[in-house]
Formats: C-alpha cells, sequence, structure tokens
C-alpha cells in the first residue's frame, strides 16, 4: 500500500502553481493561465477558504459583544479613518480642517487606500470598507504563506502552514481590527515569496516592485525590505563571477537600479513629511520611542530595548506563553531557519536579518507589546513557516520514515490544538476589548458631539474616536496629531502644561476629555495645575468585563487600567501665575529659569546633574495658595544638583538668585541636608545654601508645595553679562545628596 505524502517527504507531484515550461507542452497545447491553475488548486482554496471563516468568526464575536455591531478593538483605528476622511476632502495629512498637517498615523499606504475609499463610500461605511479589506488580506496572506511552503519544503509543508496561519489568534485579532495589520501582513508574505522565487536565477523584478508598497506602509516593513534588498545584491554580486543563465541574460547593473527603487521611495517618503510638517519622523515613533525617553545613559536605552527584546521573543517563541503560535515555537524556527540555510542560505540569511531587525525596531518603542503585539503580528505567519519547517527537518532526521511520520504529525498535531483552543480566546478577547471602547472612547465622543458648542477645542490622550465621532477641535496630548506635545508629553506633566500654556488663548481647549494614565503620559497630574473645573461635567466609569492583558500589554480602557473617564471645562485664570516671585524680591528681575518648561530651560542651559543614572528628572507640576491666590509652576525632581545660564546681568555688581523650592526632607523628622546646596559660579565655588523650607504665615508641618529663599552672588563673581549657576552636593560622589524640587529661580541687581 502507498502512503501519501507528508510534510516530511519531498514533493511526490509537479507543483500545479507554478508556471509549466514548454517542454511540458510538445503539441503545442495552450498553457493554463497562472490564476486559473490557483483557483483549482483544492488544497490553495481550503486554506483560503479557512482564513475567510476565522475572520467571519472573529467579526461575529465582535458584533455579539456590541449590540450586532462592528465596533475596532482599539482607538488607534478611528485616527486612520480620521486622516482617510480628511484625504477624501482634499486635506492631506491634516487630522482636521485648518490644523497643522501631521504625520500621527502610522502607515501612509493604508490611509491613502482608504481615503481613496472615503471618496466613493459615505462616511458610515468607511470603518466596514476598511475591516473588509482587512479580511481579503488575510486570506491572500494565507494562501501566500502556503505557496511560499511549497517553494521552501513541499506541497504538504504550504498547506499545514497555511492552515497554521489561518488559526493564529493574534494575526486574526490583527487582521480584523481595521488596522493596517493585515495589508503588511500580505506584503511581508508576497515580497518573500518574490524573492525567494527570483532568488535562484539571479533576476529580481517582482521582488522591488512588492518592496516599493511595504516601504510606506509599516516602518518595520522597511526593515524587512533592507535585508531582503541586501539579499538580493549579494545574489547580484556572486552571479557577476559567473555566466548567466539563458534568457535571464541580462544586465546585473540594471537589475541593480530596479532594488534601489524601494529605497528611493523611502527616502521620498521621508522627504514629504519634512517638507510637509517640518520632520521626516513620524509623530507616532517620536511619541513612542524609548530613544525619545530623558534616560540620559547609552546603556539604559540599551537594557530597556534588550529587554523588550527578550520578552517578545519570548511570547512569540513560546517560552512564557503558547497563545501566541504554540509550545517551543522558537526552537522550531530555529530549526526550520537551519534546514533553510542548508539548501538556501541567501534565504535564510534574509531570513535572519530580517526577522532580528524587526524584532528589534519594534522593541525600541514604548509600546512595543501593546495592542496584543499588533507591530509584531504581520510577521507571524514567517514564523509559523518557519516553525512547520522545523517539524519537516526533525522528521527527516529520524532513524527511519516511519519514525519520522509519527514525529512530524504529532508535533503538527500539537501546534494544531494548540492554534485550535487558543484561537477563540483571541476572538473572545476582541469582542470584549471593543465593548470596552465602545463604552468609553466611542462613547464620550458622542457626548462631546450633543453637550459642547461646535467651536469647542477638546484637548484628549486618546485621539481616535474623539476627533472622528464629536466634530470638535482636538488637541493631542500625546502629540500624535498636534505639533509640540510629543516630546513634552514624555518629559511629564510639567511640560505638558507649559506646553499647553504657551498656546495662543484662542487655540487653548475648553474642554478636557481625560483618563488618569494611560501608561505613556502622565495626564492624571494635570488637575494639580489648576486647568480643570472643580468637578467634571460628566464621568463614564467603564462597566464592560475587564479583559486579562495576557499574553502581550492590553489597552488601557480594557485591561483595566483606566476605568474612569471624565470631561473638564477647562479653567486658564492662573496660567502665568507663577511667573513672579511669591514675596518680593530686592533689586530689578532681570531674568527667570522656568524650570519644567523645556523651551525656557534650553534658553538657559539648564540641565539637571544626577547624583545616580537611572533617576529621570521629569517634569512635575503643582499649585498653591499665595495670599489668597493660587499660584501654578512646573518643575523637576532634582537628585543631585541642576546647572543653568543667567543673562542680562550688570557685570560687578551682586546678583540675588531667588528660588522656588520643594526642600522639605523626603524623610519625615530626618536630617540629611536634602535642602542643603553647594553654590558655583563659572566653575568656582561662592558658598553653600540651605533652601527655605517653612512657608512664613503657615503653621509649622502645615501642608504646601514650595518656599522661597534667596541667594547672593558676590559681585566678584559677577564677571561677565552671562554667567552659568551650578548647584550641587557639598560633598561630590558621596551620599547623602541634595534631594528637592525645584521649580523657579529669578535673577535680581
Amino acid at each position: 500500500m502507498t502512503r501519501g505524502p507528508t510534510i516530511s517527504d519531498p514533493d511526490l507531484e509537479p507543483d500545479p502553481t507554478r508556471p509549466a515550461a514548454r517542454a511540458d507542452h510538445p503539441h503545442g497545447e495552450r498553457v493554463q493561465p497562472h490564476w486559473r491553475r490557483l483557483v483549482g488548486d483544492r488544497a490553495l482554496v481550503g486554506v483560503g477558504a479557512l482564513a475567510l471563516l476565522a475572520a467571519l468568526a472573529f467579526l461575529a464575536v465582535d458584533a455579539a459583544h456590541n449590540q450586532g455591531r462592528f465596533v475596532p478593538p482599539l482607538d488607534d483605528v478611528y485616527i486612520h479613518l480620521q486622516y482617510a476622511r480628511q484625504i477624501g476632502l482634499g486635506e492631506f495629512l491634516r487630522y482636521q480642517a485648518g490644523a497643522p498637517r501631521t504625520t500621527g498615523a502610522s502607515s501612509l499606504l493604508y490611509v491613502l487606500l482608504l481615503g481613496a475609499a472615503s471618496v466613493v463610500l459615505p462616511a458610515g461605511l468607511l470603518l466596514y470598507a476598511a475591516v473588509a479589506f482587512g479580511v481579503v488580506c488575510f486570506v491572500v496572506t494565507v494562501v501566500l504563506v502556503a505557496l511560499l511552503g511549497r517553494e521552501l519544503g513541499s506541497r504538504n509543508v504550504g498547506t499545514v502552514a497555511g492552515v497554521l496561519t489561518a488559526l493564529c489568534g493574534p494575526l486574526l485579532w490583527g487582521a480584523t481590527s481595521g488596522m493596517e495589520v493585515a495589508l503588511v501582513a500580505l506584503l511581508v508574505a508576497a515580497l518573500l515569496l518574490a524573492f525567494v522565487r527570483e532568488q535562484p536565477v539571479g533576476h529580481f523584478v517582482v521582488t522591488p516592485v512588492v518592496a516599493v508598497p511595504l516601504v510606506i506602509t509599516r516602518p518595520e516593513g522597511l526593515v524587512l525590505v533592507v535585508a531582503v534588498l541586501a539579499g538580493a545584491v549579494v545574489t547580484l554580486v556572486r552571479r557577476r563571477r559567473r555566466p548567466p543563465i539563458g534568457v535571464l541574460n541580462c544586465s546585473v547593473g540594471k537589475n541593480a537600479l530596479l532594488l534601489v527603487l524601494p529605497l528611493l521611495v523611502a527616502l521620498a517618503q521621508f522627504g514629504l513629511y519634512r517638507l510637509l510638517t517640518g520632520s521626516a519622523e513620524n509623530t507616532g515613533v517620536e511619541a513612542k520611542s524609548i530613544l525619545s525617553l530623558p534616560l540620559g545613559s547609552p546603556l539604559e536605552v540599551v537594557d530597556r530595548v534588550t529587554t523588550t527584546a527578550r520578552t517578545a521573543l519570548e511570547l512569540v517563541g513560546g517560552v512564557t506563553t503558547t497563545l501566541v503560535v504554540g509550545p517551543g515555537v522558537v526552537v522550531l524556527a530555529a530549526i526550520g531557519l537551519a534546514a533553510v540555510a542548508s539548501r538556501r542560505p541567501a534565504v535564510a540569511g534574509v531570513l535572519v536579518l530580517g526577522l532580528a531587525g524587526v524584532l528589534f525596531a519594534v522593541s525600541t518603542l514604548q509600546t512595543a507589546l501593546w495592542h496584543d503585539g499588533r507591530y509584531l503580528q504581520p510577521f507571524l505567519p514567517v514564523v509559523v513557516l518557519l516553525s512547520v519547517l522545523g517539524v519537516r527537518a526533525i522528521g527527516r532526521a529520524a532513524a527511519d520514515r516511519r519514525t519520522g511520520r509519527v514525529l512530524t504529525t504529532g508535533l503538527v498535531a500539537v501546534l494544531a490544538a494548540f492554534a485550535v483552543v487558543s484561537t477563540p480566546t483571541w476572538a473572545l478577547r476582541q469582542g470584549e476589548q471593543a465593548a470596552g471602547i465602545r463604552e468609553s472612547a466611542v462613547s464620550v465622543a458622542q457626548w462631546l458631539k450633543g453637550n459642547t458648542p461646535p467651536d469647542a477645542i477638546v484637548a484628549v490622550n486618546d485621539v481616535g474616536a474623539t476627533a472622528y465621532f464629536s466634530d470638535r477641535r482636538i488637541v493631542d496630548l500625546v502629540g500624535l496629531v498636534t505639533p509640540g506635545f510629543a516630546r513634552a508629553a514624555l518629559d511629564g506633566p510639567g511640560a505638558m502644561y507649559e506646553q499647553l500654556a504657551h498656546l495662543p488663548p484662542a487655540q487653548r481647549p475648553t474642554y478636557f476629555s481625560i483618563f488618569e494614565d494611560n501608561g505613556l503620559v502622565s495626564v492624571g497630574e494635570l488637575p494639580k495645575a489648576r486647568i480643570l473645573g472643580d468637578e467634571p461635567l460628566t464621568s463614564f466609569q467603564l462597566k464592560s468585563p475587564v479583559r486579562d492583558d495576557a499574553p502581550f500589554g492590553g489597552i488601557c480602557q480594557t485591561a483595566g487600567g483606566c476605568p474612569l473617564i471624565s470631561v473638564w471645562r477647562a479653567d486658564w485664570s492662573h496660567v502665568g501665575s507663577g511667573d513672579l516671585p511669591d514675596d518680593p524680591v530686592p533689586g530689578r528681575i532681570v531674568d527667570r529659569v522656568n524650570v519644567g518648561d523645556p523651551s525656557d530651560e534650553a534658553a538657559h542651559g539648564y540641565g539637571v546633574d544626577r547624583a545616580l543614572v537611572g533617576i529621570v528628572p521629569k517634569s512635575e507640576i503643582r499649585n498653591q495658595d499665595v495670599a489668597g491666590r493660587v499660584v501654578v509652576d512646573s518643575g523637576r525632581h532634582v537628585v543631585g544638583g541642576e546647572h543653568f545660564t543667567l543673562r542680562g546681568l550688570t557685570p560687578g555688581r551682586p546678583v540675588t538668585l531667588t528660588a522656588r523650592v520643594d526642600a522639605r526632607e523626603p524623610v519625615e523628622d530626618r536630617n540629611t541636608g536634602a535642602g542643603v546646596v553647594a553654590v558655583g559660579v563659572d566653575g568656582r565655588g561662592v558658598g553653600d545654601w540651605a533652601f527655605a523650607t517653612e512657608v512664613p504665615g503657615l503653621p509649622a508641618g502645615a501642608e504646601h508645595s514650595w518656599a522661597q529663599s534667596s541667594f547672593t552672588i558676590p559681585a566678584s563673581a559677577v564677571t561677565a553679562p552671562e554667567i552659568t549657576v551650578s548647584l550641587g552636593p557639598r560633598q561630590p560622589f558621596l551620599a547623602p545628596y541634595p534631594d528637592y524640587r525645584s521649580f523657579s529661580y529669578w535673577v535680581a541687581q
């Protein structure tokens, strides 16, 4: 009895999806078109149908959790829809009419496609068009994975890889979310398939053509494209040393020029961003990148990135969870890579370089594991395929064919079992998360539309649904779609307050719609700036079930991190209240250092001299009642010291330096000298300064935010119109260190 082929066997019959050679038709019979062979291939039709059914099941679960309507499982979907709607209205890269151009959408190609759809579709159908497009892309991706599996393994390898991809829970989550995940996955699979087919003959035409849309779809796509182009260049260089093959005797130089096209398109995108927005950097990357954080030490950055990469590898590789692909997938994928390397070293090199590059690029983001690993989802089909190739290699290494067949069948059954069990969990996760978004972002947006005037300006820390549904002007506190806020948000609530205060009065928010903390920006501290009303106008207490955020980081509104969203009326009456000292100072004020305001700090060369690496001096915001009026000021927590340059001085005259500082002892009833600093001017010590800790007129121990005190810089130290002042420990290097919060310094002569 003959046995059917398994994934451990070589192909036992020609692949009907490959073009037929002329020799196969000696009588001149017409070759069946390639697309007809694909449609007639039962295995490909089967995996495509399975993918479609799985995607439709996800949509059904989502609708079941939302009273029969589909709702995206994350607010970011509405960011793409809003940009797309504006593109349809002729407002390219403008999030709202009249707003400056921004790059808050992470996928340029995706919003362009949706923008084209918005021209012909009613506004209410744009979301459904995005979801339908995602489903189609997902089905095509599964078919392409099956074809890629045939190229690198066998027909059965392709079929098994296609089935497991069709049942990949996190990929289904992303493909049906309304985001660009499925489009990226399709282009990734198509690019690798094109390269694998064209690399043996050393002639690359389809490869660069597919690479062009991928480079403008996601930043991670550009990383993979660079790896593929590197593999193509290596192939061309090697082929120059050998005679070309028959009909493909073409100029290597011309082919190399074609390979440059994707890189030129990527540069054109950066140039377009720079021309229209003033920055080539995507604002999403700027707002979320670990490289944007004020960590201070390159090793700290390396540690954060490598830790994130290790965690991602453990999750995707099945080390700490089996909900992504399956158990021990990282080992199977490594074996699969080794098997590919034994026959196709160039392909293996591209896969290693590309996947490692993508992992590193994603790991530079603070949000790398948010949204259920959305940035990694498009590359999961490659991991699945490599795992199947690893299973095939294990089977082939067995002592005999029967043992190999048992091994491969058992391992495939294990992977399939985990996929079948975990996929419904991902569908449930999406449905519950969608209900949380409906209850939070969408509901708040609808309330704003019905309860605020049409000219209202609303500050938010989740910008998608509010702009899409409320038709109100938006100030994005995270900085994705409002220029200037990305770095301020990362710097802390003090810098965010100062950025808001710097807005022209007519552009300041009239309302705030915020939840306390989303793990990225600390908007929960904004009430200390006294820019919110005494009581919220309304609050939304989320009641949808809290879904666990395993295995990846969840979404704040759906994972229980921010169950309360409130809408406040803005109050700008206290802006500028901290510009002057609380008490009079001798002489005329000639300069002020506003600590916590990044622009003023830059103007004064301000910096915190940290006593310990790892302590991040993020900005803060405080307020204090002073003689019956509210004073608001930003500041920083200083552990060690600080330095700044004073300007506008008259040389040869003493300077009175007045500080607004909270120098109370960090530990109650202790005397660590935390509020005493050594003062230096242009590198020369001029004495010690003990900051005041009590406010005159207040009982000792009464709660307050800061106290005011002064220090006189002698005339002999004022040798120029500008001097650099340093405040630091009296005993350098050794603890205890100065530990205080500085808010403002005034210079009087």
